[in-house]
């Protein structure tokens, strides 16, 4: 009888922690870097082979398709219930997906004992028969992180498997791996089908597109790239998804990715190791940033080495500084410890939570974080950190206000009905939840 495969994908605590504010709206698990979310990602790479579930944090239920916390055993139980073989990959969203731990996930061994994934010295994920065991690992990563079992007979064989990877770490890690996934996910098996994706020489490239390289220039049929658009694939692929629309005059390079129906201004400057999330709206000049979805940035002005949240507006002229002037490391506020931490990176920009709003000409420091549902407007520089649902005149920061909830929800159904997205209760009760939290936040320097 064929043996079956369920892939858990759970967050810990510290990858919830450290990647917020994007992980206090979605699990770590839709976190998007490369191609596509990490869990879109997981179902790609794994395609027939096994059923790929995200585990939904408490804190997000309802908000999410998948397993809630709280009912893991329920849902592993049932499904060990059927009588074929069965085995369970449980996996911690840090770790970015692979050929290689697919091969370590598929290959056979004996199940007498759990099979430990390492990457980097980090355990980030187990293989076992053993329902009990699942359930318990999945609870494991949610407290913490995984560890090996300490009840083997022989310690020393027990079957740990290090495997060369990447792993999501900090905020930053977002941006910094964002290009070698984009050239790493195109090379799954199945994925170009899946997505209906063909190269330019294939398909024939549009007209009045000038391309060095057709052959790394991925387009879905729905796509259209208007003439006088450049691509440039010498450092990597473009790849232009179904229903998106790239503007003429448009200059491209890769690894770029254009997600499905996002929309690409004309003249727009896209530069290299970058995603444009679906929905989203692009122009001006991009270097080295993850749009997620829904998001805005349709006028002129620079972004670098930045992550844009979901549901974000950026107005005219925006502007976020990515180097300081003295090129040294640049400091990140952390908003889980409500502290400054050091990235030891050069260039960084900014963290934009969802719901983020600026108005036209503002400029954003770098390394600024902001919170969900930041509006800031005004002249001179705001500060570099923003809480969630501040009100932020960055010419008068000290006369800061909270956003208010009532005003800000209705502003979020706005935005959203705009694109045909209903704004359900659940979401509504989440940014209460969200917005009381802050009001509980006690104050400290974020200048």
């Amino acid at each position: 009888m064929p043996k079956s495969y369920t892939i858990l994908i759970a967050d810990s605590s510290s990858m919830r922690r450290n990647f917020q504010p994007f992980t206090l709206t979605r699990p770590a698990w839709d976190l998007r870097v490369g191609l596509g979310t990490l869990l879109e990602k997981w179902q790609w790479l794994f395609g027939g082979q096994g059923s790929v579930v995200g585990i939904v944090p408490e804190a997000l239920k309802g908000l999410f398709d998948g397993v809630c916390e709280k009912n893991v055993e329920a849902f592993v139980g049932a499904r060990a219930d059927n009588s074929s073989p069965h085995e369970w990959i449980v996996l911690e969203s840090r770790v970015l997906p692979s050929k290689k731990i697919l091969e370590w996930a598929l290959q056979e061994e004996s199940m007498d004992h759990p099979s430990y994934l390492t990457v980097g010295g980090l355990v980030c994920g187990v293989k076992t028969s053993n329902p009990s065991e699942a359930i318990q690992s999945v609870h494991a990563i949610s407290k913490g992180a995984l560890h090996v079992a300490q009840d083997h007979p022989k310690p020393q064989e027990q079957p740990i498997h290090d495997v060369e990877g990447r792993t999501l770490n900090h905020l930053w890690d977002l941006f910094l791996h964002n290009g070698d996934e984009i050239r790493s996910d195109i090379t799954y098996d199945g994925v170009p089908e899946v997505l209906g994706l063909k190269t330019a020489k294939a398909s024939k490239l549009p007209r009045g597109v000038v391309c060095d390289n057709p052959n790394a220039l991925w387009l879905h049929p729905n796509a259209v790239v208007e003439p006088g658009t450049i691509c440039m694939t010498t450092d990597g692929p473009i790849i232009v998804m179904d229903g998106a629309h790239v503007k003429a005059g448009s200059m491209l390079r890769g690894p770029l990715v254009i997600g499905h129906h996002a929309s690409i201004s004309m003249g727009a400057k896209l530069y290299g190791n970058t995603t444009i999330g679906p929905w989203c709206k692009v122009g001006g000049e991009v270097n080295n940033c993850i749009f997620h979805s829904y998001s805005n940035k349709g006028h002129d002005g620079f972004l670098g080495n930045s992550v844009v949240g979901q549901w974000v507006n950026l107005g005219a002229d925006t502007n976020s500084s990515n180097l300081k002037n003295n090129y040294g490391s640049v400091r990140i506020w952390d908003m889980a410890s409500g502290d400054w931490v050091d990235s030891e990176q050069q260039f960084a920009g900014c963290f934009l939570g969802d719901h983020t709003k600026t108005s036209i000409n503002t400029m954003l420091n770098t390394g600024t974080v902001t919170g969900v549902s930041a509006l800031i407007f005004g002249g001179g520089f705001p500060p570099k950190f923003i809480p969630s649902f501040a009100w932020m005149d960055a010419s008068r920061p000290e006369e800061s206000t909270a956003y208010d909830i009532d005003k800000a929800i209705v502003d979020m159904e706005r935005m959203m009905s705009r694109r045909g997205v209903e704004t359900p209760e659940i979401y509504k009760a989440h940014m209460l939840a969200l917005y009381k939290e802050q009001l509980n936040r006690p104050a400290k320097s974020s200048s």
